[in-house]
């Protein structure tokens, strides 16, 4: 590149405008420049109709260069301002259309969600999941493996209080690790989203992983390191060819790595352990329940997207669903706990009057600790684990709310809209989990809190989610006390924007009661 642009240099340096001018003719030098004009406004032309956006939009990078270097909420919340509730971006050329507001997010998830809900094809997200799996994918393909999911977790205890043993076994083993620090300054990161995934684990694989497991502790590595590399690889959504360059500068090599090390560590031994003992009379966990499907296919001669290939890829998106947005939550919990001491101790007071000290918080007290559910709402609503909703796509061309959509378009749905709007929430800055109770202390749960999105790919893990944050952090306070490292400097209350919105690494006391 860098030696094409001295070639221009030399060229242009070498009186080419006066040669130009000198032996061509007055309208061939019209011509040559209206030609040059025409060609600049063909590549930055933009579809008719779509929504506005920036003015300028250039070949190759798009609109890229002129979008605010704020963080991505508060840049789409200037852009909103200044464009409107649906707005255009264009990144490199793949044209972004983003919905803010409640009733513009419902009326295109849920009211044309027939229209709205397919997937976009973007080089990383196919990358990753080969087009296959739960996520990524759209039409039949995609309603095959979710409509087997739903109805296989569900089996399993997926949102019913069954699923409670497996999920208060794993906070046995997690508070024993945290009762080691005794009150020592540590970070939770790690342990969190281990015990997050292993309740996924026991359901997909039929067992949990000790924490020092050498083999669940790389598998962790790496889902950990791609979520981390997401910001750096997303830019290869829209520029591909940069791949290429020298080095690894956008992390393409190093989540290939560990692309494979996820799927060949653990998901694939585990998938040809199950094959190699299945037994259709016991099929209880997610991969034996998905083999005896596979077979009940294949003997009566169906066509179907049930496969070894799909599965391999669904338990990938399962952990994605039900590890990180949970693990980020209770982070989350605890970092907002340190800010708020009072909080944490009408918390503890409310667990003390309905539980006491002598058996776990379960399911059924979740009722008689509205105080403890409306933290656990705040908390989902003013962290805002998932910023964006995952990118959907049209299954055709059309007209939404007087803007024509290319069905090529990606759709991004502004959580953020809904869950940061003072017009809906009157001090939405503000830690307030009062908001979340009525006159009589009752929970209530307005339309707009949507954390976990809306319409039909509205989050696979949000009813597990819940209740693990529920079970987790109740038990947590009946047991600990968080507190600062430093009183004087607590952690801040920001947020790493990546698959999810993680806090800031941090450290945190939690002591004995």
């Amino acid at each position: 590149m860098i030696e094409v642009l001295n070639h221009l240099k030399s060229f242009f340096q070498n009186n080419f405008w006066e040669d130009l001018c000198r032996y061509c003719p007055t309208n061939l030098r019209i011509g040559l420049v209206c030609g040059v004009c025409i060609g600049i406004w063909w590549l930055m032309r933009k579809p008719h109709g779509i929504p506005p956006g920036p003015r300028f939009t250039l070949p190759i990078v798009g609109d890229l260069l002129f979008l605010e270097k704020e963080s991505q909420p508060v840049m789409l919340r200037n852009m909103r301002d200044k464009y409107g509730d649906i707005f255009s971006i264009y990144m490199g050329s793949s044209l972004f259309i983003v919905l803010n507001g409640y009733d513009v997010i419902k009326e295109a998830l849920v009211k044309y969600g027939h229209i709205f809900s397919d997937k976009p094809h973007m080089f990383m997200y196919d990358l990753i999941s080969d087009k296959k799996g739960i996520v990524f994918t759209s039409g039949q393909l995609w309603k095959e493996q979710r409509k087997f999911a739903l109805e296989t977790l569900r089996e399993f205890g997926f949102g019913k209080t069954i699923l409670e043993d497996k999920v208060h076994e794993e906070i046995g083993y997690y508070i024993e690790v945290v009762d080691t620090h005794n009150g020592r300054p540590f970070d939770m990161c790690r342990l969190t989203q281990a015990a997050a995934s292993n309740i996924i684990s026991s359901l997909v694989y039929g067992n949990r992983f000790d924490y020092d497991n050498l083999v669940f502790k790389e598998y962790l590595n790496g889902v950990d390191e791609m979520f981390e590399d997401l910001g750096s690889t997303a830019v290869l959504n829209f520029l591909p060819v940069l791949r290429f360059m020298p080095g690894d500068l956008f992390k393409y090599k190093r989540t290939l790595k560990n692309l494979w090390g996820v799927e060949n560590t653990i998901i694939k031994p585990s998938i040809q352990e199950h094959l190699e003992n299945y037994d259709e009379n016991n099929t209880n966990d997610y991969i034996s329940s998905y083999i005896k499907e596979m077979k009940r296919v294949q003997k009566e001669g169906q066509t179907s997207y049930i496969n070894e290939d799909n599965l391999v890829k669904s338990i990938g998106d399962l952990f994605v669903a039900g590890t990180e947005t949970t693990s980020t939550a209770i982070l989350w919990t605890i970092l907002y706990l340190l800010h708020h001491p009072n909080i944490q101790d009408r918390c503890y007071k409310e667990i003390q009057d309905v539980v006491g000290s002598g058996r776990l918080p379960s399911m059924k007290d979740k009722t008689s600790m509205p105080y403890n559910e409306a933290v656990l709402l705040e908390v989902l609503r003013k962290a805002n684990v998932v910023t964006i909703g995952t990118p959907h796509s049209l299954n055709q061309d059309t007209v939404f709310r007087g803007y024509n959509i290319p069905k090529h378009a990606i759709i991004l749905p502004n959580l953020d809209s809904v869950l940061a709007d003072n017009k809906i929430w009157g001090d939405a800055d503000v830690f307030r989990p009062e908001r979340f109770l009525d006159n009589d202390g009752k929970v209530t749960k307005p339309d707009e809190f949507i954390p976990f999105s809306l319409g039909r790919r509205i989050c696979l893990g949000e009813s597990l989610a819940k209740m693990e944050l529920f079970l987790f952090m109740t038990t947590m306070i009946q047991r600990f006390e968080f507190k600062p490292v430093d009183p004087d400097n607590l952690p801040k209350l920001e947020g790493v924007i990546g698959i999810t919105n993680s806090p800031c690494k941090y450290e945190v006391r939690a002591v004995p009661r």
